[in-house]
Order: C-alpha cells, then sequence, then structure tokens
C-alpha cells in the first residue's frame, strides 16, 4: 500500500503531496488516520455499478491481519457490486473535525458468505463485532425479521491511501 499524506492548510504547498511512503501497511498510517479506523467512524464506500455509474453507500468497517473488512447482506447492490468489479474507495471523515479525513483506494481480496459451512462463522462474528464498535450491541440486532438474510464478510486489500490531518496530528509529514 501506499499512503500519501498531504500539506495541511497554511503551509507552503499545501493540500499538496508533501509526503509518499511505499510499502506501506495500514499500521503505518499517522495516529489521526489510524484513529479513524480504530473508531466507531462512519466510511463512505464508492464501488462501480454494471452501467459504469458509481454507488455509494455508508458502512461500518473493521480491520484484521492488515486487510479492511466491509460487512453486507448478500444480495444487496454493493455486495453485487463488489463481487462483479472488485475496486472500490473508502472516505473517513472525523465527525468532530471535517477537515481531518482519509481515503483509501482497495480491492476485495476474499469474500465469505454467512451460510459457508467452514469459515461462515467469520461473518457472523464479524457484524457482531461491528455491533459492539458502533451500536455497543455485542449481537447485531437489525437483522430484518421477516427476510432471512445472509451476510457477506469482505475482505479489502488496501492499496493506496490519502491522508489529511493538521500538523501535530500527522507524525509522518516532511515538508
Amino acid at each position: 500500500m501506499i499512503i500519501s499524506t498531504t500539506v495541511p492548510a497554511g503551509e507552503r504547498g499545501a493540500f499538496t503531496i508533501g509526503h509518499r511512503e511505499q510499502q506501506a501497511t495500514l499500521a503505518d498510517l499517522p495516529s489521526a488516520a489510524q484513529a479513524l479506523l480504530d473508531g466507531s467512524v462512519t466510511a463512505t464506500l464508492a464501488c462501480l455499478n454494471a452501467n459504469g455509474t458509481i454507488h455509494q453507500s455508508p458502512v461500518w468497517i473493521d480491520t484484521d491481519d492488515g486487510h479492511i473488512l466491509l460487512n453486507t447482506v448478500r444480495g444487496r447492490l454493493k455486495d453485487r457490486n463488489l463481487r462483479a468489479r472488485p475496486r472500490l474507495s473508502l472516505l473517513f471523515t472525523d465527525p468532530a473535525d471535517p477537515y481531518r479525513w482519509m481515503s483509501i483506494q482497495g480491492q476485495v481480496a476474499g469474500v465469505i458468505d454467512e451460510d459457508d459451512p467452514q469459515d461462515g462463522h467469520a461473518a457472523t462474528e464479524s457484524i457482531n463485532a461491528m455491533s459492539a464498535k458502533y451500536l455497543g450491541e455485542d449481537t447485531y440486532p437489525l437483522r430484518d425479521p421477516h427476510t432471512p438474510e445472509v451476510r457477506a464478510l469482505f475482505r479489502i486489500q488496501p492499496i493506496r491511501a490519502v491522508v489529511y490531518a493538521p500538523r501535530q496530528d500527522n507524525e509522518s509529514t516532511t515538508p
């Protein structure tokens, strides 16, 4: 993954890339960006529809072994899009400071459906972990009781990240 850090406002070259780190991982993100991943920030997912238009959707995320985890219901538009066209972008914006943000481009590295007899438990465990992170409830309470749903867990390999944060939050930026 490549991590690009923008130059903060008020400095020479503001809003341009000030530092680029090659061969990086999610663990190499500046602390402000790492906080966006670790906290309960709802990300905006952008992926491509079959007709080439862009689909955007708010999503919960988690991380595991250098991957970003997304969890959705199998058959929803984002599920169909990511299976057919596995490239995506995620935008994270700090709700307390909209000028602290990060975008990550990535690619689907794998999908586990909840009804997979061997690994399906990972999809269930993932949505429950995200429920605890985002809702404070250990078991995901928002399943549709009228329609059986199968959760799909997407493992996203990050390819490129662009981070914007004020200088004090961005220890890896160099002028």
